[in-house]
């Protein structure tokens, strides 16, 4: 069934807001200045206490995010930042409001983030706190940050990533040593709830039908983690030189209902009425992102990434912790959770577990990336920085680089030998089974033009934008 259509008026006014809510650094509308977090679990917990003195205001954000499941999500509520004795005291109650459905006043708009920490003062210390949640998550953030995907969500009708609910509590503690490295563990008990694509209006082909949602694996999960992010880069934007390692171990315990049969847990369990019935799960996840920044002279640097993630121990990992590989943020030769001929390296599904919306099915993943970058200069570049390029209160230069990238990855599934899908655990698959893509482009600072195309499989080449770097 496809959305109802737009007036002009209606669209303009949309884009306008979604260009500020989204598309540019510190994208935040606020009523008064106030530090917010991000409505995904996984926001920057380097970066939580950078600004200085005591804050008491009511907050009004975007939350940086656009998708089929919410809309635009809009948090609001009151925020503090102080001090006691020698400790920074930070509390956010925040609503959640969600646009979906014309903004309908119902469960599936609601939601709601409570955070309280305690944090030691000084660059070196320690922090506790705790949270309360009810909030849409995307099942694979590492493969696409906001506001790429939202912003090629509401201007394309184009969601990269699938989604789940998540309500309910956790507290953790963090060491850290400034923004050089941080060592988080966090210890939860969440209800999670599969979520469907609702009526959320996008600019262009809204006439369009949302890609299904995929189902996940409904259930309460006990869940710990343990994070570690080392991060020694120039800068966080358009970085030149240095290291980036973001390691996560999860371990999850609980009851969880199977979305269906034989792609998490085996034959479903049906009860008298024919209601499935919640299986025991219990399994252990890691994750590992490394970056390698490196200036090779002046105006070039060679840039490298390797991605591993998958299961480790226990029961098969529920559809919300798997994995899958293809698309802009990962293999951009390839077109986003297309199967194709032949075996499904990419989200791991076979004839039989072939379900809606194609979710990521892989026990495991790896992915590698290379890229080379080349600073270009013009008497036209240096006009537009002698005194920048002012965007909301925000000062941009214009520095256009050639890129030239590979990317290379596949997932697998952990087992008995099957083929080229299925692998032992203590087994790696061959290079010759990845796909592979090259590609080009031109990055203006702001926005990037890009190029990929697929090298092992016959497909047409890809055109992409993106607003941070790849990698």
């Amino acid at each position: 069934m496809g959305m109802r259509p737009m007036k002009p008026g209606v669209l303009i006014a949309s884009a306008i807001v979604a260009v500020a809510a989204l598309g540019l650094p510190q994208s935040k509308l606020h009523a008064q200045a106030a530090d917010t977090t991000k409505t995904d679990s996984t926001f920057d917990i380097r970066s939580l206490w950078r600004s200085r003195g005591e804050k008491s205001s009511f907050t009004l954000t975007s939350g940086k995010a656009y998708n089929r499941v919410e809309g635009l999500p809009i948090m609001l509520g009151p925020t503090f930042r102080g001090t006691v004795a020698h400790a920074i005291v930070r509390v956010g109650v925040l609503g959640i409001i969600r646009t979906a459905h014309v903004a309908h006043w119902d469960s599936e708009n609601r939601g709601h983030r409570v955070t309280a920490e305690v944090r030691s003062s000084g660059q070196r210390g320690y922090s506790v706190g705790g949270t309360l949640l009810d909030v849409v998550s995307p099942v694979e953030r590492w493969q696409l940050p906001e506001p790429d995907a939202g912003l090629a969500t509401f201007f394309f009708k184009r969601d990269y990533l699938d989604y789940f609910g998540r309500h309910g509590a956790n507290l953790f503690a963090t060491a850290f040593a400034g923004d050089y490295a941080t060592f988080r563990v966090t210890y939860g008990n969440e209800r999670w709830s599969s979520r469907r694509a609702r009526d959320v209006p996008s600019l262009f082909r809204d006439s369009e039908n949302w890609r299904i949602n995929p189902a996940v694996d409904d259930g309460t999960m006990h869940l710990f983690e343990a994070r570690f992010i080392l991060d020694s880069r120039n800068a966080e934007r358009n970085p030149w030189d240095g290291w980036y390692l973001d390691f996560r171990y999860e371990h999850g315990s609980g009851a969880l209902v199977p979305s269906s049969t034989g792609v998490s847990f085996g034959p479903i369990l049906q009860d008298a009425s024919g209601h499935a019935l919640p299986r025991d799960v219990s399994y252990g996840r890691g994750f590992l992102d490394v970056r390698k920044y490196n200036r090779i002279s002046p105006k070039t640097q060679l840039n490298l990434r390797m991605v591993l993630g998958g299961w480790l121990h226990g029961d098969p990992l529920p559809l919300e912790r798997r994995f899958s590989v293809g698309g802009v943020g990962t293999l951009p030769g390839f077109d986003f959770r297309r199967t194709g001929i032949g075996t499904d390296v990419g989200q791991c599904s076979t004839d039989q577990t072939r379900l809606p919306g194609r979710p990521a099915q892989c026990d495991r993943v790896a992915l590698g990336q290379v890229e080379y970058r080349d600073e270009l200069h013009s008497d036209l570049v240096d006009m537009f920085n002698r005194n920048g390029i002012h965007v909301r209160g925000a000062v941009f230069t214009v520095r256009p680089s050639a890129v030239a990238f590979l990317d290379a990855g596949r997932g697998w599934l952990v087992g008995n030998q099957l083929g080229t899908l299925r692998y032992p655990s203590g087994s790696l698959p061959g290079f010759d089974t990845y796909r592979a893509d090259a590609g080009i482009g031109l990055d203006l600072g702001i926005l990037g033009l890009y190029v990929a195309k697929a090298l092992t499989s016959e497909e047409p080449a890809n055109f992409f934008i993106r607003l941070h770097n790849r990698f």
